[in-house]
């Protein structure tokens, strides 16, 4: 079997580059907790104690999280677009808006749970992609 990407496989191209917005969103968040919050370069976490630390924390390990599930996420939206390309972009771009909540609600100064509401969505997202991912692998396999 041969693979053609046909024009419907640009939407999951797209939302690659929206998933590098939301990416570059959380870096801006991090860095402006950085000065809000005195915290130096080279240090990723604070281990101080102050709520401020945690807030810094907080902001930190949201963008961290959205980098650590970028990658596979991508990698398993435009596996399944060769097979489901605007399936693939729709669940790739539910993901890209629960992580722009995820990181907001991580930031808003509640703490972690302040994140539950865009980890929920991000796997709307990301979940029916592991799915299409075996399903596309299957497709293929058997054609």
């Amino acid at each position: 079997m041969s693979v053609t990407l046909g024009k419907d496989f640009g939407y999951a191209i797209a939302v690659v580059g929206a998933s590098f917005l939301v990416s570059a969103y959380g870096a801006v968040k991090v860095m402006k907790a950085r000065k809000k919050y005195g915290i130096k370069y080279p240090t990723l976490y604070s281990n101080g104690t102050k709520k401020s630390d945690e807030l810094y924390n907080c902001s930190q390990r949201a963008h961290q999280n959205t980098l650590e599930n970028l990658p596979i996420v991508n990698m398993m939206m435009l596996s399944s677009a060769t097979v489901f390309p605007k399936t693939a972009a729709i669940f790739g771009a539910i993901w890209v808006v629960g992580r722009f909540l995820y990181i907001r609600g991580y930031n808003a100064g509640t703490g972690p749970e302040g994140r539950m509401l865009g980890g929920m969505v991000s796997h709307l997202g990301d979940m029916p992609l592991l799915v299409t991912t075996f399903v596309a692998a299957w497709t293929m396999i058997k054609a």
